[in-house]
């Protein structure tokens, strides 16, 4: 989505674009290299999307090997046609020094692209030397002004026919300060809520001319608490638009007229940002709501007929063996959903949890964070976590850990029926 909307702005400001997905290409270099000497770019403009391949302590990366490699690649494309690269997109946008350095791009734009894209390029055509880094946040792009995507048909049609889904953002920015979140340094610390009806419009425009009608609205959460979501919602309705969605929901204030309003607008699942398994934890991941409220979140969610995933972090802020058992039996009792475990906080730059983390000497001010460094609370060790969850979650189907285990039920169920979706929606 970040490469369809940065796309959208380049071609409204008159330039010649192609939109190459390396993805979709099946990570092939030979084929990028082709396409950069069919197309003869004079800028390469490259967006990433993720710094980790996954997110949890069990696993091992290699991101500075990873990236070190992409930037030969760059570098070969670059030498090939004399283009300027240009580089950018969330991971890009977390640690900027680093992989400007790794990638030896020539320039790099932080935070959102599309109006810093089209400055820097007029900057180097009017042969001008500005910074190597380019902060977007220096001009915010307020709500109404934010444009959709240039969904590319061939792009569209594959995500659609891999994923079962097309991304639509109805808003940027988050207004909750959780301890480990990125979202407010990526896209600002409120919400900037986009025009309802363009958000309409190019839901109605996927649909009619390409054939989508399941969408995942990606938010940071979608029920924000000043209720500009019921807009999208009876927007959708009102235009008899008959799609399926999915959103991230947070359990502050959910409200059961405001779940069945949804429901009659095409929502048949959702994911809640639960986050943590016991109100001490919630609260020492600065979350606004505790765990009595994620329970009736959760009634409210599966007693409406839909399905709902809760995503936990066990070892966090103020965790215990005491507050670990309790979390785990709390999940124990959760009912007609599906709760899937991860350990550790990945640790990132400028968000509360890396200040606590520096306090608590798991991290000092020279510590690398291009590798992941996880938080876990001093009063636990690991392993022991592991087996603490391990046992307390066996022979419970509805509850998934270690990640590995979902990942790996979620690929026999897509292997077994050809499904597409969530997946997550048909474990047991």
């Amino acid at each position: 989505m970040g490469l369809a909307v940065v796309a959208a702005a380049l071609k409204r400001a008159g330039h010649d674009i192609r939109i190459y997905d390396y993805l979709v290409a099946d990570r092939n270099d030979n084929d990028l290299i082709a396409a950069v000497e069919k197309y003869q770019p004079e800028f390469l403009c490259v967006s990433i999307r993720n710094l980790d391949d996954d997110l949890d302590s069990s696993f091992q990366t290699d991101n500075r090997g990873k990236f070190t490699r992409l930037g030969y690649l760059l570098q070969k494309a670059k030498n090939l046609v004399s283009a300027t690269v240009i580089i950018g997109g969330a991971a890009f946008s977390l640690m900027p020094e680093v992989l400007l350095d790794l990638t030896n791009a020539d320039y790099g734009v932080v935070g959102e692209g599309e109006n810093a894209i089209c400055r820097l390029i007029v900057e180097l055509q009017n042969n001008k030397k500005p910074n190597r880094i380019i902060y977007g946040f220096e001009s915010v792009i307020p709500g109404p002004e934010i444009k959709g995507g240039f969904y590319e048909d061939s792009l569209v049609r594959y995500y659609y026919e891999h994923s079962g889904f097309i991304n639509i953002q109805t808003k940027r920015g988050c207004s909750f300060k959780c301890a480990y979140c990125t979202y407010p340094s990526l896209e600002g610390c409120s919400f900037r809520y986009r025009d309802t009806k363009e958000v309409i419009d190019e839901i109605s425009r996927l649909k009619k001319d390409l054939g989508c009608d399941r969408f995942f609205f990606t938010d940071s959460i979608f029920n924000d608490p000043a209720g500009h979501y019921r807009e999208v919602v009876e927007g959708i309705i009102a235009e008899k638009l008959d799609i399926q969605w999915t959103a991230y929901f947070t359990p502050y204030r959910l409200e059961k007229a405001d779940i069945l309003l949804c429901k009659r607008a095409g929502l048949y699942a959702v994911e809640l940002g639960t986050d943590a398994a016991c109100s001490t934890t919630l609260a020492g991941l600065n979350k606004m709501f505790n765990w009595e409220d994620v329970v009736e979140a959760n009634d409210i969610v599966t007693h409406a007929g839909l399905a709902c995933a809760h995503f936990v972090v066990f070892g966090g802020p103020d965790e215990t063996y005491q507050t670990l058992e309790e979390g785990i039996q709390n999940c124990r009792q959760l009912q007609n959903c599906v709760v899937i475990g991860y350990t550790g906080i990945r640790i990132y730059y400028g968000t509360s949890i890396y200040e606590r983390a520096q306090f608590e000497g798991i991290v000092d001010k020279n510590t690398s964070l291009l590798e992941p460094a996880y938080y876990f609370s001093p009063e636990v060790q690991k392993d022991r976590v592991d087996e603490m969850i391990t046992r307390g979650w066996q022979k419970q189907r509805h509850l998934v850990f270690p990640p590995q285990k979902g990942k790996r039920i979620i690929q026999a169920v897509k292997k077994m029926y050809n499904l597409k979706g969530l997946l997550w929606d048909q474990i047991p």
